[in-house]
């Protein structure tokens, strides 16, 4: 059995699912059935693959268990139920087809079928809905109802008969027998008239029928259309993160359907109609053995077949190549090809506004204005703005010159406008020391007007720094946790390659630790790392490989747990590829991917996840490609920060902490008092105040008051709090000491 790391199992329960007999895969097995998903399927040629399905969500999950490993991934099927005109389908046509859809939906995976004759039931459908949508009055008749109708016409017939034979007899039919016969045989009369009326016509609306049904039988196709949105895979190396792994395939999908389906295909402009799949094995026959199983074919099998037909006749698009009439007028169009109507419509998609399903997704979700959107080589007035809290993790890549700077020093001004979000940045250089400042270089603040900005909007921005090689601005304290709170620059410049991997390492293993006593479905704190190719082994000196191997693994548990406490992280790196091999987990997690300007190697991984790998050699300086899977690929002109994105020297970084402009700000009076009292009560007790208790030394009765005080402290690094586990969950107030705090 492999050495799996049971970080939330006690020694006793692992002896016990030991004893057990439990295995690694009665381990899958049992989350995956918790979490609604069946086992329908199994491969196995070397490597193997288990295949999942839950019923309610309508996703599939292919389970690969390598060795102490194992990789997830989900996907969803539709069936392409009509589009808006007709036109018959060949298969041929499906080819450029596949590879716009591709461009613009880049994790959609496509089948097509084409038979050239339909059924008897897929025809009477078809006609079914001619009629509902041309001539919903008409309802067509059974054999059985017209036959009915013959016998009752019959009965009358017969009725009036006898009556008209007695009145011939009678002798006398003056009396009042004769004149109730006489009334009994005119109402016969005219009840035998009416259902001879109503007889032809519903003789004529089954002929309409059947002329209908011959038609569609001689002039339609049929074609099977099936796609499949897929989602990012998931590397996972125990129980627990299995678990986080498939909840966020399920709603990952989720978020696709709704943003990327309803959106883009069912709603709008679009009208392309489709269908969830909840037969996974049709799709299973459809993607291995396309226009293997024929309508036609079955259609001809017995009755043990017929659920199969049913199955089958139910994903299957009927296209007719004339236009067949309710009138049995047949206008002999010139043949539409299917392809090319969807083709058309999907083109539209390209024209359609790009930013409709974000405008839904951005709202309450932390938007982050990158820059504005470019459409055709243009930059429009559309601006893209980022959801920082449905982003979960992003990697940012892009070559010397391409803009990467800037576009990561945006995200993290973007995100300092959320005051209760707190920011981590970790600069092996020492960049990031130019957020404290405005930018005053007149090449960049010329650029501000066309993006909306004005001159005078550029600013710095309240960050506590740290330097520990140089001891420059605050001194690390010695709970590092504290540096996950607050709003954190941390430049690594000046450190060997061990002693710069050693303290990434803590930092990040504090950070999480101290986040993960509580879970959280938002975005609490944002790490960003840049240039983060400089803390991996293959990138330090021989005799720091080992510091450099536990960098990456403490960057792969927050990007594999991060998210399940609200911790999200922006790496920052020349190339996708300098996480490779070893490290693949840690790009195979993002869920984000920006794209800047890259050289070759960089375009068979972009192809994944834009379509067109060749774009990024070909981007502008400070334009970016943005994929997720919920809204795709967008790209976007980066706006020019706000403040000065440049690299530091030590004595600059002295002379700028010590200027009046840096907005390290003096702490108002208010707070100031309040850390009086924090400060003297860990002096008399050695511990935190008690939140509630601080309201009542300072006089303070509004709660909201006093929260504000306490994030000011927190956000300068002077406290941190932590909720008790007791009723009530008390927060305390808590002072985190350094080294020579000033």
């Amino acid at each position: 059995m492999a050495d799996w790391q049971w970080s939330e199992r006690s020694i006793s329960s692992k002896l016990l699912y030991l004893k057990k007999g439990g295995t690694v895969d009665s381990v899958f097995t049992e989350v995956f059935e918790q979490e609604g998903f069946r086992r329908i399927g199994s491969l196995s040629y070397r490597i193997q693959i288990n295949i999942w399905w839950n019923p309610d969500s309508k996703v599939q999950v292919l389970e690969l268990p390598l060795g102490s490993k194992a990789l997830l991934k989900g996907s969803k099927a539709y069936f392409m139920q009509s589009i808006t005109e007709q036109g018959e389908t060949w298969a041929r046509e499906i080819g450029p087809l596949q590879s716009y859809l591709e461009a613009h939906f880049p994790e959609l995976h496509i089948k097509f079928s084409y038979f050239r004759d339909i059924t008897d039931t897929l025809a009477a459908t078809r006609i079914q809905r001619k009629i509902e949508s041309q001539a919903s009055s008409i309802e067509i008749p059974t054999t059985e109802q017209i036959a009915k109708l013959q016998r009752k016409l019959d009965g009358i017939r017969l009725e009036q008969q006898s009556s008209d034979n007695l009145l011939s007899l009678g002798s006398d039919n003056s009396g009042m027998l004769g004149s109730y016969m006489r009334s009994q045989t005119k109402a016969m009369r005219k009840e035998k008239q009416f259902l001879q009326e109503e007889l032809t016509d519903e003789k004529e609306k089954l002929r309409l029928f059947n002329n209908l049904q011959k038609e569609y039988e001689r002039n339609c196709s049929a074609a099977c259309f099936l796609f499949s949105l897929c989602s990012n895979s998931h590397v996972i190396t125990t129980p627990n993160e299995f678990r986080d792994a498939l909840s966020s395939i399920v709603k990952e999908m989720a978020d696709m359907h709704r943003y990327q389906v309803t959106q883009k295909l069912r709603g709008g402009r679009l009208n392309i109609h489709v269908v969830e799949s909840d037969e996974p094995v049709m799709v299973w026959i459809e993607e291995w053995l396309g226009g293997g199983l024929s309508p036609r074919q079955i259609s001809r099998l017995n009755g043990d077949f017929r659920l199969l037909r049913e199955a089958t006749e139910k994903h299957t698009m009927v296209t007719p190549n004339t236009d067949i009439r309710i009138d049995d007028a047949i206008k002999d169009d010139q043949k539409l090809l299917a392809a090319r109507v969807v083709s058309t419509l999907v083109t539209r998609l390209d024209k359609s506004d790009a930013t409709a399903s974000l405008k839904d997704l951005t709202k309450d979700a932390m938007p982050a204005n990158i820059g504005r959107i470019v459409k055709n080589g243009n930059i429009t007035n559309d601006p893209f703005d980022l959801p920082l809290a449905k982003c979960n993790h992003t990697y940012l890549s892009g070559t010397t010159g391409s803009g990467k700077s800037y576009m990561g020093r945006v995200i993290v001004e973007e995100a300092a406008r959320y005051e209760d979000l707190n920011i981590l940045v970790l600069d092996p250089a020492n960049q990031s020391a130019g957020l404290l400042v405005p930018e005053d270089r007149e090449s960049i603040l010329s650029l501000y007007p066309g993006f909306g900005m004005k001159p005078e909007s550029a600013r710095g921005f309240d960050f506590n720094y740290y330097a520990p090689a140089h001891s420059i601005g605050k001194s690390l304290p010695r709970d590092l946790s504290a540096l996950g709170k607050g709003r954190v620059i941390v430049s690594f410049k000046g450190l060997n390659d061990n002693q710069r991997c050693g303290l990434f390492h803590n930092i990040l293993n504090a950070v999480f630790e101290d986040h993960a006593s509580e879970e959280s479905t938002t975005l609490r704190l944002l790490i960003v790392v840049e240039e983060a190719q400089r803390f991996t082994k293959k990138r330090v000196a021989e005799d720091a490989k080992t510091a450099g191997q536990q960098a990456e693994n403490a960057l792969d548990r927050i990007v594999r747990e991060g998210r399940k406490y609200g911790c999200y992280i922006n790496i920052q790196s020349q190339s996708i590829k300098d996480f490779a091999r070893d490290s693949a987990s840690i790009r195979q997690n993002t869920n984000t991917k920006i794209f800047l300007h890259n050289s070759d190697r960089e375009v068979d991984y972009a192809a994944d996840f834009i379509g067109n790998g060749r774009q990024i050699i070909q981007l502008e300086p400070a334009t970016a490609i943005i994929y997720n899977s919920i809204w795709g690929a967008v790209t976007v002109k980066v706006r020019p920060p706000l403040s000065k994105v440049w690299d530091f020297s030590a004595g600059n970084t002295q002379r700028l902490l010590a200027s009046e402009e840096t907005p390290l700000a003096v702490l108002s009076s208010d707070a100031k008092q309040l850390l009086v009292i924090v400060r003297q009560h860990y002096n008399e007790n050695g511990s935190g105040l008690n939140m509630s208790n601080a309201g009542g030394l300072l006089g303070v009765t509004s709660k909201r008051q006093l929260q504000q005080w306490v994030n000011e402290l927190e956000r300068k690094g002077f406290v941190k709090t932590r909720k008790l586990r007791e009723r009530g969950n008390p927060r305390i107030i808590e002072l985190i000491s350094s080294e020579g705090a000033d």
